[in-house]
């Protein structure tokens, strides 16, 4: 026993916390000829707490998080290599069993981030529930100037952004795993939270803010980076980047995330508004909820392929603004405010799909439902589900219930 323990020494290959950097976000750009420009936000503990924590007009004055990390952009031809060239400068070893998220460049990404993919599938650091995403313009600006303004660590704004999937229905919510199984098969296609930088953010001046047009119809059909506003961290992620196989070639606003979201059986909950159906200068706000995980078939049997969806909605009544009409006791006003919320949201769904459509880009995994009417793997490879999914019919059929409309009748302003 004593001699086997001469061979079991426990420490050689220590790896102290001291002698290590650990990274919080990466960023991938493409650069001059083939190269990655591989961005790294890496976490400066003893820095922890230091700087401003809010009110920071945007992170102008450095956020407590930018203050509690190091950023720095390395030019080489992968992401391992990348690592080791910036362990030449920041005097740790890097490691990424901490990172939250993994940000791609626009421009990288509508070439493919395939290899890319390959690293973070690999690498034994990596886990597979890192937040992916793409930016608008490229991923090392939008990682400089994002300044959080309430908290002091990114990993924990990172934590938030995933949070906001479920609470809000603001973007998918994308995982590297949940990207990962949808691209590596040919029945759904892939998405990514967009992210982008807002150039007027710094306006002080409201009334000089560019109002959407969807405002007027009281629909938030907005993405990251045209949210009209004033101060506050400048960068958003607000929608959806849309993948082909491996390449980023569209994007969701709010609005037709949400629906997708609906359509994919992931929704949870959020916040829609709805133009009065007596009154269209009000806008009512309601809390739409799930009420039943969708229902979907896919039938092949005639000469159009026709997918048919069954979603079942509820919602609470938030605000009444405007309006002369009750919707706490009146029954009829009730069933009018449900049919006409129920055509709103059908309209902006088979938008979205239409647009969809034209991609050929099934990110709600109709495929998944259509494969099943096959005996074997060759025979649905041969029907070229994506070339047939372009023509396909819908058949949506909506059901939304008020389930809470409260005890004021109506508007106390118009009494």
């Amino acid at each position: 026993m004593v001699a086997l323990l001469l061979f079991t020494p426990g420490c050689w290959d220590r790896r102290e916390l001291e002698d290590q950097a650990f990274v919080q976000t990466i960023g991938i750009d493409k650069a001059k000829n083939q190269q990655l420009a591989v961005t790294f936000r890496i976490a400066v503990p003893s820095k922890t707490g230091l700087g401003q924590t809010g009110g920071g007009g945007g992170g102008s004055e450095g956020s407590a998080a930018q203050k509690a990390s190091l950023l720095t952009t390395v030019i080489a031809p992968t992401v391992p290599a990348a690592m080791t060239l910036t362990a030449a400068y920041v005097n740790r070893e890097l490691n990424l069993m901490h990172i939250k998220a993994f940000i791609f460049g626009e421009s990288f990404a509508r070439q493919g981030v395939g290899r890319v993919l390959n690293f973070i599938s690999r690498y034994r650091e990596m886990r597979r529930n890192i937040i992916v995403g793409v930016a608008k313009g490229d991923a090392q600006s939008l990682i400089a100037d994002n300044a959080p303004d309430l908290e002091k660590s990114y990993t924990k704004y990172w934590e938030g952004v995933r949070l906001l999937e479920s609470r809000l229905a603001l973007h998918p919510g994308s995982l590297f795993h949940d990207f990962m199984a949808s691209i590596e098969t040919a029945e759904k296609a892939g998405t990514m939270i967009y992210l982008a930088k807002n150039e007027k953010s710094m306006e002080k001046d409201p009334d000089k803010l560019d109002i959407p047009p969807s405002f007027k119809e009281g629909d938030l059909a907005v993405k990251a980076g045209d949210v009209p506003r004033v101060s506050g961290n400048p960068i958003e992620y607000l929608g959806t980047a849309v993948f082909n196989g491996d390449k980023f070639v569209d994007t969701l606003n709010y609005m037709e995330t949400q629906v997708f979201l609906i359509l994919d059986g992931t929704y949870q909950m959020s916040t829609m508004n709805i133009q009065e159906p007596k009154n269209k200068e009000a806008f009512l706000s309601l809390e739409v909820k799930q009420g039943a995980p969708p229902r979907i078939s896919v039938d092949i049997s005639g000469d159009t392929l026709t997918i048919r969806e069954k979603l079942s909605l509820e919602g609470d009544l938030m605000a009444v603004p405007g309006t002369e009409e009750d919707y706490s006791s009146n029954i009829t006003n009730q069933q009018i405010l449900e049919e006409a919320f129920i055509e709103h949201l059908k309209e902006i769904t088979l938008a979205m799909l239409k647009k969809m459509q034209k991609n050929g880009t099934d990110i709600v995994g109709y495929g998944e439902y259509a494969q099943r009417n096959f005996l074997t793997r060759q025979q649905w490879t041969d029907f070229k589900w994506s070339e047939k999914f372009k023509d396909a019919e819908f058949e949506l059929d909506f059901e939304f219930h008020l389930r809470r409309t409260g005890l004021q009748g109506r508007n106390p302003m118009t009494r």
